[in-house]
């Protein structure tokens, strides 16, 4: 006689054994599931301390108003600077900030102007270039006058009409200034 054939006579005349297999199992899954459910509580206790903290609800562009919700998260898991209270009163994201991102005090600004979205330890200068088209604000770029290359990297702030307002570096600025001044400043357009 066959194995299996075997076995299911055993089964039929003996339908315990049947039984005793499926809770065996059952026991076995059961005790998993726990081991796995303890396993992450102690994870979870490992991390220590939480703190709710500012998370956007939505991808965020230089210069919107703060879009966020308050969620819970370890202290270990934080970045420096987290923001940790509702502060949109007059504030606006200083650069481009993904959904589900913790915003820090680098992603935020309460200053307005040109000079609102531009790094610390930069200054914006405002310049024309004719050519420049499609040009937004978190943009970077690359300034160029006469063929030289006076500011090698340039961070778009701002575009008012035809003046777009750029942040460079404070050694940069009196060059680029000058440049935007004489008419001869150019953009030159990163990837």
């Amino acid at each position: 006689m066959h194995v299996t054939a075997r076995a299911r006579l055993v089964l039929a005349r003996r339908p315990w054994i049947y039984w005793a297999a499926v809770a065996t199992l059952a026991a076995l899954a059961a005790a998993f599931v726990h081991g796995e459910m303890t396993s992450i509580a102690t994870e979870r206790n490992r991390w220590g301390a939480t703190r709710s903290v500012l998370v956007a609800t939505r991808q965020l562009e230089p210069g919107d108003a703060i879009d966020a919700e308050q969620v819970s998260f370890p202290l270990a898991a934080l970045p420096d600077g987290a923001l940790t209270v509702d502060s949109s009163n007059g504030t606006v994201v200083r650069q481009r900030v993904a959904e589900g991102e913790v915003l820090t005090h680098l992603d935020v600004t309460s200053r307005t102007g040109p000079a609102a979205l531009a790094e610390p330890g930069t200054v914006v200068v405002a310049l024309s270039d004719p050519l420049a088209r499609d040009v937004v604000s978190d943009l970077d770029v690359r300034i160029t006058a006469d063929g030289l290359v006076i500011a090698e990297q340039a961070r778009v702030t701002g575009v008012v009409d035809d003046i777009i307002f750029v942040a460079v570096t404070a050694t940069e600025a009196p060059t680029v200034a000058a440049a935007a001044q004489q008419g001869i400043a150019t953009l030159l357009y990163l990837p």
